[in-house]
This record gives C-alpha cells, sequence and structure tokens, in this order.
C-alpha cells in the first residue's frame, strides 16, 4: 500500500506545482479548465494509485473528485466536493479496496457544481453496474435526454454525461463492447470515457480526438489517463495514446480495440497544448512544454 503522507513530503514541487495550478484556476480572470479522467485494471492497489493519478490531474478539475473500484463484484464508491486531497484521506482510500477503478476530477461545463453532478456516475442496471467518468460536451445532449425521458429514463443529475449511462443500460446489446459502440453512434460532441464494469474497463474518444486521453501499463495491469503526467507519477509505462474514434475494451483476456465510428478530420483542442495540459505531459508524442516553447519562438 502507498504511503500517500510520505509520499507528499518527500515530493514537495510536486504539491506546490498542483497548488499552484490550482490557484490560477480559481482567479476569474483566467479561463477554466476541463474535467481529468483516470482508470486501472488489475492491481492490488488501486484506490491509491487512482489517487494519486487524479492528483496529477488536479489542474484540469477542482469542483469535485470521485473514484468508483470493484473486484470482480459489487462497487464501492466515494465522491466529494473540492480537491483531491479534501475529498480523500488514508481511511476512505482503504474502504474502496478493489482491484479495478475509475476516477473523474470535475469541472463543470454543463451542470451545476454540485454533489450529484460529480463523476464517475455509477448506476445498477440489469446486466450489473456502469461506472463512468467523462471529459467533453455532447452538443445533442437536450435531444438525447428528452428522448430518454420519454421512454422513461430518470435522470438524476443535470450533467450531459449521465446520457452515456442510459444509453449503455437500455441497449439490448449483449456485451457491454457493443452497448458503448451502439451508445456512441447517438452521441455527437467532445468525449474522453472511461467507463468501469465488473470484469472489463472500457475507453473511448470522439472521432474528432478533441480531448486527450492515453493508454499505460504498469507491471501487469493497464491505466488510462487524460495525460502522460497521471501516468509518471504511479511510474506506469506510456503505451500510445487512444486514438480519435478508437474504443478499447480491457480485461483479463488483455486489450480489444475497435474503430467503429465514420472516420472524420481531426480536430484536437489546441488549447491542451496552450493552457488546459500540464506542461511535463506528452500528447501525439510531444511534449506539451516543448510545443509552448515552439508556438513562443513563432510570436
Amino acid at each position: 500500500m502507498l504511503n500517500l503522507e510520505s509520499f507528499l513530503k518527500a515530493n514537495p514541487d510536486f504539491l506546490f506545482q498542483t497548488r499552484e495550478a490550482v490557484a490560477r484556476s480559481l482567479s476569474p480572470f483566467h479561463p477554466k479548465e476541463e474535467c481529468g479522467v483516470f482508470g486501472i485494471f488489475n492491481h492490488p492497489d488501486v484506490s491509491s494509485l487512482t489517487y494519486l493519478g487524479l492528483y496529477a490531474l488536479q489542474h484540469r478539475g477542482q469542483e469535485s473528485a470521485g473514484i468508483v473500484t470493484c473486484n470482480g463484484g459489487e462497487p464501492k464508491s466515494h465522491r466529494g466536493m473540492g480537491l483531491v486531497a479534501d475529498t480523500f484521506d488514508s481511511n476512505k482510500l482503504q474502504a474502496l479496496a478493489g482491484t479495478s477503478a475509475v476516477g473523474h476530477v470535475r469541472y463543470s461545463t454543463t451542470g451545476s457544481s454540485l454533489l450529484k453532478n460529480a463523476q464517475p456516475f455509477l448506476a445498477q442496471h440489469s446486466k450489473g453496474f456502469l461506472a463512468v467518468a467523462h471529459n467533453g460536451n455532447l452538443v445533442n445532449a437536450r435531444d438525447l435526454k428528452e428522448k430518454l425521458e420519454f421512454k422513461g429514463s430518470i435522470f438524476q443529475s443535470t450533467m450531459d454525461s449521465e446520457i452515456f449511462v442510459h444509453l449503455i443500460a437500455r441497449s439490448k446489446k449483449k456485451g457491454y463492447m457493443e452497448r458503448t459502440i451502439e451508445a456512441l453512434g447517438q452521441v455527437r460532441g467532445a468525449y474522453s470515457l472511461v467507463l468501469l464494469t465488473e470484469n472489463a474497463l472500457i475507453a473511448a474518444r470522439d472521432p474528432r480526438g478533441i480531448r486527450p486521453l492515453c493508454l499505460g501499463e504498469i507491471g501487469e495491469s493497464y491505466v488510462l489517463a487524460s495525460e502522460s503526467c497521471a501516468l509518471d507519477l504511479i511510474q506506469a509505462r506510456y503505451i500510445r495514446d487512444v486514438d480519435p474514434g478508437e474504443v478499447l475494451l480491457i480485461d483479463k483476456n488483455g486489450i480489444h480495440s475497435e474503430s467503429p465510428l465514420p472516420k472524420v478530420k481531426p480536430a484536437f483542442c489546441i488549447f491542451e497544448y496552450v493552457y488546459f495540459a500540464r506542461p511535463d505531459s506528452n500528447i501525439y508524442g510531444e511534449s506539451v512544454y516543448l510545443v509552448r516553447k515552439k508556438l513562443g519562438a513563432r510570436l
């Protein structure tokens, strides 16, 4: 088990860097970031690693934080308002023991700043449970919500991210991969998703790749994160970015990849390189720090 207090004492520069970013983000004169997502499959210490992963992504969202874990059975969840360090302590992390997890830090682009809107969303349905962490915005959220409510869906939040839960839960497809693909075919907009089920971790990016998402590994475990800085902190090895339009399913058999959505011209958000991402992250093999230096040289 990782000792979080010892880690932070041994890495004061990391703590300062993160808190400094948080302080800047709270100023009304600075643009606000998007959310951060994190997931890990098949590791004995997922709660501590997810905590650290979210800590590394704190600059992407400071309104709320949440973690859902499981060990092949019933899920465990904790969400709270505020920063990661304020939401979780050692007792809460011990209560979240499991072998797979998904986590989220939020800045609200839709929906109010309320605990009911904190992610990951966790839902029980006829096939088991589903936990959803989403970074992005859906442009057809209102239409989809009206259609789902007409069919009997009851929404627990004001977040467009909850739409994924209802679409996947209502799908008649057999497996979660097929259910997720069917749901993605109905939404329009930006999304980097990490989904947790009883036996799998699923990741997806929208066809334009607007928001980042990368894949890594630590030992025999796989990790998903909005930025590579989260992989670095837990000493995971970066494998690659999840491609635009790609859907990954990670289970006991390894990684299964599909690209089922129509190909469109990529439209990665330039603000990831300019402002949102941490300078020590790499996106598509490019150092964010070096990209910013090159942009400055051009100016």
